[in-house]
This record gives C-alpha cells, sequence and structure tokens, in this order.
C-alpha cells in the first residue's frame, strides 16, 4: 500500500509541476504575440517582441495565404523560400543573383498582389523567390517596410504609419 501511495504521489508531483510549467510557457508566448493598436488619430501601430536570438517574426499573409515572415531591416527585398512559393502557387519570374549573408545566390523574380502584416496591407509587392532558403520562414525586407516607421527599443519593435507632414 506505502509502495501505491508512493507512486501516486509522484505522478501528482510530476503531473502538477507539467501543469504549472505549461501554464507558464503559454503565458510567455502570448505575452511575445505581436499586437497592434491605433493612437486616438486613428495612426495604426503594430508592436513585436524579439525572440531569444534578438529576431522578429510574425504571421502574416501573401495573396491571402498565410506566411511566417521574418524582419530583415538588412535586406532589401522580400525573400520567399521556393517551398513556400511553391505551396503557394507563384509565378518563377526572370532570375537573378542577389547577396546574401551566405554568399551569391541565384533568386527569381516574383509579385504578390498582396501583403499583410498586423494592420498593414500593400497590394502589387515585388519579391523573390530563393530556392535556396531553407524552411517556411519568408524574409519580409525593406521595400515593405520603407513605407512605414521603425523604432527598436529594448527587445520590440514598433511599426507605424508615418505621421503626417504638418503643412
Amino acid at each position: 500500500m506505502a509502495g501505491v501511495m508512493i507512486a501516486l504521489l509522484w505522478v501528482l508531483v510530476l503531473g502538477g509541476g507539467t501543469w504549472l510549467a505549461q501554464g507558464w510557457l503559454d503565458a510567455r508566448k502570448a505575452d511575445r504575440a505581436p499586437h497592434w493598436s491605433s493612437d486616438a488619430s486613428g495612426r495604426q501601430t503594430l508592436t513585436l517582441e524579439a525572440d531569444r536570438y534578438g529576431q522578429f517574426a510574425l504571421n502574416g499573409s501573401a495573396n491571402d495565404e498565410e506566411v511566417l515572415f521574418l524582419i530583415d531591416t538588412g535586406a532589401s527585398g522580400i525573400s520567399i523560400p521556393g517551398v513556400v512559393a511553391r505551396t503557394m502557387n507563384l509565378p518563377q519570374g526572370r532570375p537573378f543573383d542577389v547577396m546574401t549573408a551566405n554568399g551569391s545566390t541565384r533568386v527569381y523574380q516574383t509579385q504578390l498582389d498582396k501583403l499583410t502584416i498586423g494592420p498593414f496591407t500593400q497590394y502589387n509587392v515585388t519579391a523573390h523567390i530563393n530556392p535556396g532558403l531553407e524552411g517556411d520562414t519568408a524574409l519580409l525586407g525593406m521595400n515593405f517596410l520603407r513605407h512605414y516607421e521603425l523604432l527598436h527599443r529594448r527587445g520590440k519593435l514598433t511599426i507605424s504609419l508615418p505621421e503626417p507632414n504638418p503643412r
């Protein structure tokens, strides 16, 4: 009987610890989730929290299909992995070479009818398909981001519409 009680105690301790740890992980994930808001004038703002590597990633959409984007302010354009491009049936246009952190690589021009992250949408966005880009994460570069104000402070990236020019 004592053995059964000890085993039951261990099951309760391990089960309770697992439940508490999962709750902590869920709360942490919710805290890191991108969120957007608007100020009194209606100006939209999207705030992202860096992951443990200091990178900013979020789910968005390209041509109304969900895509995971990594914000890459060092990239001039949008780079879509070949696997993702095939899933989206993106047309593979003219080839050209680009310089990446890993050296020169051949990519193919494509056009996105619509690209959305948070509250921000752009239409007819030029991108390229990178067959050598592994995984399913697309790089969101400056040809999209240049239209917004970017503020990087204390592990957070805030993307917002530019303030109107006062006249």
